[in-house]
C-alpha cells in the first residue's frame, strides 16, 4: 500500500472512531494462575481515555460503572447521586441487602438484558415456577408491587464466576467434609464455619444447595449433632437462601412434591424439640428463608406451622426469639408489601400465583398470645432489647388493622401503653425514644 493510501485510511479510521465514539478489542491474557486456558477480554476504548473491560471488573468497594460496560451478576450496585452515574462492588454480607427488583415500564424491546444482584435489578423473562420466586408468586407478570427476591442466574458451564479460584476450591474443600459422615468433629466445625461465612455469596448458596441441601437439614434436625454444628448449619442454610432465587429454585427442583415432609417438617419439629437459645433462633432464621421455595408457605401451614410457632413463642424467655417470630408473621402474612402471593389477601389462584390455604391462615388469635406477652414480659427473667420489642409492636398493630374486631384490647393493655409512653418522656432516651412511634400508633389503632 502507497503511503498516500495508508495516509487517507488512517484519516477514514481517525474520522470514524471521533464520530462513533468508541471501539472494541480482544485483549489476551496469560494462563490464568489456576491452570485454564488464557482468557481473553473484550475491551472498550474512547478517543482520550483509557480502555476498559467490556464487563465491569468488581473489588470490594464501589467504583464507577461506565455507561456502556455490562455489570456481571452478583454485585452490590448503587447510583451516586453527585454524579448520576452507577457504582458497583462485591456483595458485603455484613451490610443490609438490598431485595428490590424493578423493571423499568419503558425498557426498549431490543436493548440487552443485564442481569444484577443489586438494588436496582433488570429482571429477563423467566419459566413460571422460577419467575414465580422472583415475583412474589406472579410469575411473568408485573405489576406495581415490589418482589421481594432478586433472580440470579444460574452458574453454566459458558459463564465464569466472580469469585477466585482459590475460593472456589476452598468451598469445595469444605463441602466434602461437610458431605462425609465420618467427618472428625474439629474438621466438621471447620467446614461448617467456612461454609457459613461463604454461603453469602449467590453462587456458593445455589451449589450448597445442589450438593448438601440433605446434610444440612440432617446437622439441624439431629440432637446428636454438637450445638455449634446444629447452629452453624442453620445459618448455612439461611444464608443460602436468602435473596437467592436460583437457590430456592434449586430446592424446588431437587425435592419437588416431597419438599414438605423432607425440608419443613424437620425445620419445624427442630424448632419445637431444641433447647439451646441460639440454635433456637438461628432455626427460626432459617425456616424464615425457607418458606420462600415456592409454595413455602402452603407447606408451613398444612403441617401446622402456626400453631408451632405459638408454642414456641409463649414458651420462650428470649425476647430476640419473639421478635424474629413476630417479624416473620408480619412480612409472611400480614403485609401486604412483603408477603407471598400464596397467602396475599385476595389472590385469584391465576397464573403464576399460590392458591390460599382457606381458614387455616387465620393469625387473629395472635392478637391475645402478643398483648399477653407484652403485659407479663416486665415481670419475668426475659432478655432482649428495644428493638425486638419493637417487632412485637408493629406485629400487634398489623394484626389489629386485619382482624379488626376479631383483635381486641386485653384488660390492662390501655393502661400498659401509657405506662410505657410516660415513661419514654421521663427517661428521655435516645436509644429507646423510638418506640415512641408503634407505642403511639397502637394506641391509635386500639382506643383511637
Amino acid at each position: 500500500m502507497s503511503g498516500l493510501s495508508r495516509i487517507f485510511v488512517l484519516t477514514v479510521w481517525l474520522l470514524c472512531l471521533f464520530f462513533h465514539g468508541a471501539f472494541t478489542t480482544i485483549v489476551e491474557y496469560e494462563q490464568d494462575a489456576d491452570g485454564s486456558p488464557a482468557s481473553k477480554v473484550e475491551m472498550v476504548c474512547h478517543p482520550g481515555k483509557e480502555c476498559y473491560p467490556k464487563t465491569f471488573v468488581p473489588t470490594t468497594t464501589f467504583l464507577p460503572v461506565e455507561s456502556d460496560q455490562v455489570i456481571p451478576p452478583g454485585l452490590h450496585v448503587r447510583l451516586n447521586i453527585g454524579t448520576g452515574g452507577r457504582e458497583a462492588k462485591l456483595i458485603d454480607p455484613t451490610e443490609e441487602e438490598g431485595t428490590a427488583v424493578y423493571v423499568p415500564a419503558d425498557k426498549p424491546a431490543d436493548s440487552p438484558t443485564i442481569h444484577q444482584y443489586s438494588d436496582l435489578v433488570v429482571v429477563p423473562e423467566l419459566a413460571d415456577e422460577e419467575a414465580d420466586i422472583v415475583n412474589g408468586g406472579h410469575g411473568n407478570k408485573t405489576n406495581s408491587e415490589t418482589p421481594k427476591v432478586q433472580e440470579i442466574p444460574p452458574i453454566g458451564r459458558h459463564s465464569r464466576p466472580h469469585q477466585p479460584p482459590a475460593d472456589w476450591e476452598a468451598f469445595h474443600a469444605a463441602v466434602k467434609v461437610l458431605k462425609d459422615v465420618s467427618s472428625h468433629s474439629d474438621g466438621l466445625n471447620d467446614a461448617l464455619e467456612r461454609l457459613q461465612d461463604m454461603s453469602h455469596e449467590p453462587e456458593y448458596g445455589v451449589k450448597l444447595v445442589e450438593t448438601s441441601l440433605h446434610r444440612l437439614i440432617q446437622l439441624i434436625s439431629s440432637p446428636s449433632f454438637e450445638t455449634s454444628q446444629r447452629s452453624a448449619a442453620a445459618v448455612t442454610l439461611g444464608n443460602s437462601l436468602q435473596n437467592n432465587a436460583g437457590a430456592l429454585g434449586r430446592v424446588k427442583k431437587q425435592l419437588g412434591a416431597d419438599t414438605k415432609e423432607v425440608l419443613f417438617k424437620p425445620i419445624l419439629d427442630a424448632l419445637v424439640d431444641e433447647t439451646d437459645r441460639t440454635v433456637t433462633r438461628r432455626i427460626m432464621f432459617a425456616l424464615s428463608k425457607a418458606v420462600r421455595v415456592r409454595h413455602g408457605k402452603q407447606d408451613f401451614i398444612s403441617l401446622d406451622g402456626l400453631p408451632v410457632l405459638e408454642i414456641v413463642y409463649v414458651r420462650t424467655q428470649d425476647l430476640a426469639l419473639r421478635g424474629k417470630i413476630a417479624a416473620f408473621l408480619h412480612d409472611e402474612f400480614l403485609d401486604p408489601n412483603m408477603m407471598g402471593a400464596d397467602v396475599a389477601q385476595g389472590s385469584t389462584g391465576g397464573s403464576g400465583s399460590q392458591k390460599i390455604i382457606q381458614m387455616k391462615d387465620d393469625l387473629s388469635g395472635w392478637c391475645e398470645v402478643v398483648q399477653k406477652d407484652l403485659l407479663e414480659r416486665d415481670s419475668t427473667d426475659a432478655v432482649g432489647d428495644s428493638d425486638h420489642e419493637g417487632q412485637v409492636l408493629e406485629t400487634l398493630k398489623a394484626l389489629k388493622q386485619k382482624y379488626k374486631g376479631k383483635c381486641n384490647a386485653k384488660d390492662g393493655f390501655k393502661g400498659w401503653l401509657a405506662a410505657k409512653v410516660e415513661k419514654l418522656d421521663k427517661e428521655q432516651e435516645e436509644d429507646q425514644d423510638w418506640l415512641r412511634v408503634p407505642l403511639e400508633d397502637l394506641q391509635s389503632v386500639f382506643f383511637g
